[in-house]
């Protein structure tokens, strides 16, 4: 490791020697690996110490009270250190013309806010932070990557709604163990009717499918399923025969019969449902132009991604919303295929600079349309009137105040 009063080099980590001096007098640099001269001031060097102190405890999970007995300062220091990193902005943007075999995505939820991902097997692709998996955000997430040959999703309505709007065409493969979740969610683990030990046992046939003859069987075993139950599941419960304190809170106040065996009912009509659209084994039968295996759950997101994520806001718990979210975003934006070096971000940026520039900019064009003018004259009219649109916005009804 270079001495302090030998920085290293920004390009390859090696320890610099002078190299004369600028005709202003400052300290000329030479990398003796790479031949990179560069003029390193001491301002210069403490923020890139700084900054990389920053990146590593982020992306570490380390707590700000272990990291700061380690360096000797205290956490207030760690404060006035960090204060202007969070202004450096993250990239987020992708190549909107690449095409991909086969993307996942899902949403994952931290505090109040939202967090939409697309990826690939590998790494990251896209990220949309939101309030609610609805399909205006998700086809946000959408707008930000081309077409891909396979989507894999949980089944999130807004998801498959996005999908349906943005990409008719697109070939959906359904998350075989989500289905599976639904399945036994409807049924139990543990039933006693032979009708339900029969969907169970089509929920644990479905995760073993591995090829177009196990497709074939698992289809049989549906459509077998239905043959030998659908009298029962024809069944009905008229709301005349079932005392008032006894109907289900789901049945409507006009609704004079419903289904008896509405959960195995609605198991068995999934599974059928997604067989008719293809959603099922879409892995086993890839379009023209994929070129390796495809994947058959959503298990790389969730248990990775996702999971990476939630244990990494766990390890900072206590932290600002937006502080919570540009670590996030450094985080997937340092799993994504080709990321650029932060530390070269941060320069490019001025180390936060810029962005805090920006953000008090921004502030003051704000407090003008609430406060009015510096010199005393109230706000113009309508200005402080939001024109965005806001899926929040709608007509209020009921009591607004004393007349």
């Amino acid at each position: 490791m270079a001495k302090r009063n030998r920085p290293s080099c920004d390009m390859c980590g090696h320890g610099l020697v002078k190299n004369g001096k600028t005709a202003a007098g400052t300290q000329r640099w030479l990398c003796p690996q790479c031949n990179a001269s560069s003029v390193n001031t001491r301002v210069h060097t403490s923020e890139i110490r700084h900054f990389k102190i920053f990146i590593d405890w982020i992306l570490s999970g380390e707590s700000s009270d272990h990291l700061a007995t380690r360096l000797g300062v205290t956490r207030r220091t760690l404060t006035r250190w960090f204060k202007m990193l969070w202004f450096i902005t993250v990239p987020t943007a992708t190549d909107p013309y690449r095409v991909y075999d086969q993307v996942f995505i899902d949403g994952t939820y931290f505090h109040k806010k939202c967090l939409l991902v697309a990826c690939t097997d590998t790494h990251v692709i896209a990220w949309h932070w939101c309030l609610r998996e609805t399909s205006y955000e998700y086809l946000k997430l959408l707008d930000k990557i081309a077409q891909p040959l396979v989507v894999t999703t949980d089944g999130a309505g807004g998801a498959l709604k996005a999908l349906r709007t943005k990409w008719p065409d697109v070939k959906i493969q359904r998350c075989l163990v989500h289905v599976q979740r639904n399945t036994f969610a409807d049924i139990s683990r543990n039933p006693i009717h032979p009708a339900h030990k029969a969907i169970r046992k089509l929920g644990y046939m479905l995760v073993q499918v591995h090829s177009l003859e196990d497709a074939a069987r698992f289809t049989a075993a549906v459509h077998h399923t239905r043959i030998t139950f659908g009298d029962w599941l024809k069944q009905r419960t008229y709301r005349s025969t079932v005392p008032a304190g006894q109907v289900p809170k789901w049945v409507s106040p006009n609704q004079k019969w419903w289904y008896t065996h509405r959960n195995a009912r609605r198991a068995l009509k999934r599974l059928e449902k997604l067989l008719h659209e293809e959603q099922l084994f879409a892995f086993l039968t890839p379009p023209e132009g994929v070129t390796h295996d495809l994947k058959a759950t959503t298990n790389l997101l969730e248990g990775g991604i996702n999971k990476q994520l939630k244990d990494l806001a766990g390890n900072h718990r206590g932290m600002f919303d937006e502080h919570q979210r540009i670590t996030m975003d450094w985080w997937l934006y340092t799993h994504t295929e080709d990321p650029v070096a932060p530390l070269e971000l941060a320069k490019q940026q001025d180390f936060g600079r810029q962005g805090e520039k920006t953000a008090r900019a921004a502030w003051a064009k704000e407090q003008l349309k609430r406060r009015g003018y510096p010199d005393g004259r109230p706000a113009t009219y309508d200005t402080g009137i939001d024109n965005e649109w806001n899926p929040s916005l709608g007509i209020r009804k009921g009591w607004a105040g004393r007349s």
